[in-house]
């Protein structure tokens, strides 16, 4: 005689069958990981470890017309750190008609053979840093003035 199942019965499933469920399930993750898929949801912050380098740019220059010379000193360089260098220009007319650089925060004297040196000329102070091991340097704002010479 053939037995009916009942509600109660219908929940239940064999041992047998329980194992070849996990089995299958098993075999399913191990053979094609691409189904295994999983999201990610996350944020963090942190701060970046680097410090500003202060290239500010001052300085105290002097000029003195003798003859055919004209003498530019430049003291009170505002350089903070060795690494950096100063960049000093001296225009007329927009053309740079001189450049010197240096090294020390107490500035230097340039002689420049400016021929005619009578007129007003426009010199810039720029204190610059060049980024080691690359092509890069990092220029600080400029500070300019004028003097004349007659």
């Amino acid at each position: 005689m053939r037995r009916s199942r009942s509600t109660a019965d219908a929940g239940r499933t064999p041992a047998s069958g329980r194992v070849a469920a996990v089995l299958a399930a098993a075999a399913v993750l191990i053979f094609a990981p691409g189904i295994a898929q999983a999201a990610f949801n996350g944020s963090d912050s942190a701060s970046l470890p680097v410090s500003s380098a202060t290239l500010t740019s001052a300085a105290t220059v002097t000029a003195s017309c003798q003859g055919s010379n004209l003498t530019i000193t430049v003291t009170s360089w505002a350089i903070t750190d060795p690494r950096f260098t100063g960049v000093f220009t001296v225009s007329s007319g927009g053309s740079t008609v001189f450049t010197g650089t240096s090294k020390q925060s107490g500035g230097a004297s340039y002689k420049a053979s400016i021929t005619p040196h009578t007129g007003t000329w426009t010199w810039t102070v720029q204190n610059q840093y060049p980024v080691p091991g690359t092509s890069n340097t990092w220029t600080g704002p400029a500070t300019t003035g004028q003097f004349t010479c007659t």
